[in-house]
């Protein structure tokens, strides 16, 4: 394990330094040393190969990956693991690159010196299908952003029982703060042997090729690029998903899933089978959730499996599965849909004028917002204040309100006294919900009370005592 570690880091060293050699060296020096404490691995490397005579670049990505297997053990009652971990390396080679980037800040993928049956080093050839939004993986180490890693063996729908060649891997690709999550089916490649026997991946029990890489294409992958989507209640959700693969044999049927899991529960939203080849009957479509929706013709012609919700409601709320299945191969990918609702925010008094000595209580409603979270705060500035005073005191909550449409509302109570809040303080209400992009406030300044409003206020007080007096005598 430790030599595939090391193995990791010299192509760091070989790469790094000249792709990032734009950014200041600061940065380069910081990501270095983080990549020297990171014990995981997961940041991309990168080098390329560059055709300058048609001015078009494949870069090599290297990446350090994880190989996952299924352990022996039982998890935590008996101390062991479900699933084992050992350190592998995933070269994609001839990603597509835009034309502007300079070959110069590239250097090309060198694989050992000396092959070493021991390390697991994946290389995989990216021409077609190829990898959508590639150059977020050549930056990803530039921009700071770790990639997370993994690849298993995998095992095909329908494969013929007992065949062991080609071989399957299945991997998945998430880059840091999102942009690109991807999910992709490597085949192996036949080897030369001609000239001498190949040497056995010892782990894997697979021939490695004479640089001792396991060689392998990319056949089928399915992506998103964008792992978490936010939308109004009421309104339309997108949620991207997609996919890409070698030409498909005529009659090949091609099957799209949407389901729905969210808390413990789950429900099929969309289903779609069709043929990948032009006939006469159009795609089966089933629609569980009234209001959504998949381009049929987008998807077999274009791969866009990217699915629309209309009319929103909280109960749509959760983590979406797009499954795609074709011949042989299926894959998915996971996006999260969060619901949200800004808060209506409104104060029970229009002015803030104390007619007497006694105490007086404002109220901050807060109406049919979701999600839940919500923050409420009172301040204060009077003339001598030098910046708002927090009001912490006299201050009270109301219990949560559930709406027929599963939006609350809550309510904050303020007691005001008239020593404490003389004429010209302004007294605000400040509302924090992660629906709204900046806090909402609300504010009142206490009023000096007009002389005329007074007595009058005062004499009608008096003249309706003395009706009373007169009635009950």
């Amino acid at each position: 394990m430790l030599k595939n570690r090391q193995l990791s880091f010299t192509f760091i060293q070989q790469s790094f330094s000249k792709f990032c050699n734009d950014a200041p060296a600061s940065n380069a020096e910081n990501n270095l040393e983080r990549n020297r404490k990171n014990t995981r691995w997961k940041h991309g490397i990168y080098s390329s190969v560059f055709d300058k005579s048609i001015g078009q670049g494949g870069a090599d990505v290297v990446l350090s990956c994880s190989l996952v297997e299924e352990g022996s053990g039982m998890g935590g009652m008996g101390g062991g693991a479900l699933f084992s971990r050992t350190p592998a390396t995933l070269v994609l080679r001839n990603l597509a690159v835009t034309p502007d980037l300079s070959p110069d800040t590239l250097t090309p993928f060198n694989p050992p010196a000396v092959p070493d049956p021991d390390n697991i080093i994946l290389e995989a050839k990216v021409e077609s299908p190829e990898i959508p939004e590639a150059d977020l993986l050549l930056h990803a180490d530039c921009n700071e952003q770790e990639v997370t890693c993994e690849i298993s063996r995998y095992f095909p729908r329908n494969a013929k029982e007992g065949s062991t060649e080609p071989a399957y891997f299945i991997g998945s690709l998430q880059i840091e703060g999102g942009g690109l999550s991807l999910t992709f089916i490597l085949q192996t490649l036949p080897l030369d042997q001609s000239d001498r026997p190949a040497l056995m991946q010892s782990k894997l029990e697979l021939p490695l090729s004479q640089s001792g890489t396991l060689l392998t294409e990319v056949v089928f992958l399915v992506f998103s690029r964008s792992e978490s989507h936010s939308a109004p209640l009421g309104g339309v959700a997108l949620l991207d998903c997609g996919f890409r693969q070698q030409a498909p044999p005529p009659g090949r049927e091609l099957g799209l899933e949407w389901r729905l899991q969210h808390r413990g529960s789950g429900r099929k939203v969309l289903e779609i089978r069709a043929g990948q080849m032009e006939a006469e009957e159009g795609p089966a479509v089933h629609v569980e959730r009234e209001g959504s929706s998949v381009d049929a013709a987008l998807l077999v012609g274009q791969g866009n499996a990217s699915l629309t919700l209309a009319r929103l409601k909280v109960s749509d709320e959760g983590t979406y599965i797009c499954t795609v299945s074709t011949g042989l191969y299926q894959a998915q990918q996971v996006i999260q849909l969060h619901v949200t609702q800004p808060p209506h925010v409104s104060l029970s008094e229009e002015k803030l004028v104390f007619w007497d000595e006694l105490p007086q209580k404002l109220s901050c409603h807060c109406k049919n917002y979701y999600p839940l979270d919500v923050q409420m705060e009172w301040f204060s500035v009077s003339s001598t204040d030098s910046e708002p005073r927090v009001l912490s005191d006299q201050v009270s909550l109301s219990s949560h309100r559930q709406h027929s449409d599963r939006t609350m509302s809550i309510s904050s109570h303020l007691t005001l006294h008239p020593s404490a809040f003389p004429p010209g303080t302004t007294v605000t209400c400040r509302v924090t919900h992660p629906a709204l992009d900046t806090p909402l406030s609300l504010s009142l300044t206490v009023e000096t009370p007009e002389p005329d409003s007074y007595w009058m206020v005062l004499g009608f007080l008096v003249i309706t005592v003395l009706f009373f007096y007169q009635v009950m005598k």
